[in-house]
């Protein structure tokens, strides 16, 4: 069983490995135009300032923005958010607490658990805290729009490898045309005393293309509405 997602892949290599004569590297006048700083190994960039800076404010914003571009770069799916996420609760000195135990919470405690590798609930429990008083909730999700691997989709059609998928969400999925892609998600693997166990997967090269239609295939440009809107201009 899997429950793999293609990802958007943001880094420049020489082709598709799904693809059986890609277009050169150098075929693409946008790839051509980019400049050369943008070939990296991280998927998005993250640089604190190589320099101190002349107060705190102004250190402030930059570790921010750091720190979220690295928590971006490691969260491709939901189960990569929800491990990342617990690895740096673990780092802050965050307990890990099982929702099958009973709970020993003390004023001043900081503890977090996690339900399907997909779900993570952190909480800090006031040192002058009692029974009764409020607390307060902050929530957002860890799933993204995206293309969702069918479950025995492979085929192999007019000499390429091909994999059937599904939209997820609400995406913006005409930007997911014509641009490498790789997969991403959870796998449950069955071991040799025939237990279960979960791995997480992250490709960090290119394997698919979703390729745009033909015009005269595509229905869109065959809408009067839709041309119309060309026509006005």
């Amino acid at each position: 069983m899997a429950l793999l997602r293609a990802h958007h892949l943001l880094l420049m290599r020489p082709r598709a490995a799904f693809s059986s004569r890609p277009p050169p590297l150098s075929s693409s006048p946008c790839r051509r135009a980019l400049p050369t700083t943008a070939i990296a190994s991280r998927l998005l960039c993250s640089h604190h300032a190589s320099s101190p800076p002349e107060d705190a404010s102004a250190s402030a914003s930059p570790s921010i923005v750091a720190d979220l571009l690295d928590y971006l770069n490691e969260s491709w799916t939901q189960f990569h958010a929800t491990a990342e996420a617990k690895r740096q609760l673990l780092d802050a000195g965050f307990t890990l607490l099982s929702e099958n135990d009973d709970w020993d919470l003390q004023p001043g405690g900081r503890y977090f658990f996690t339900r399907n590798m997909s779900c993570l609930i952190a909480f800090a429990v006031g040192e002058k805290y009692k029974l009764g008083n409020g607390f307060n909730i902050i929530a957002a999700h860890t799933d993204s729009p995206c293309l969702k691997l069918k479950p025995r989709s492979a085929s192999f059609k007019s000499g390429h490898q091909m994999v059937n998928v599904q939209t997820y969400g609400g995406g913006l999925w005409h930007t997911w045309f014509d641009r490498d892609l790789t997969l991403a998600g959870r796998v449950i693997l069955k071991d040799a005393d025939g237990s279960f166990k979960h791995e997480l997967v992250k490709v960090s090269r290119p394997l698919i293309r979703v390729p745009t239609l033909a015009i005269h295939l595509d229905r869109l440009f065959l809408i009067p509405s839709f041309t119309d809107l060309f026509s006005e201009n």
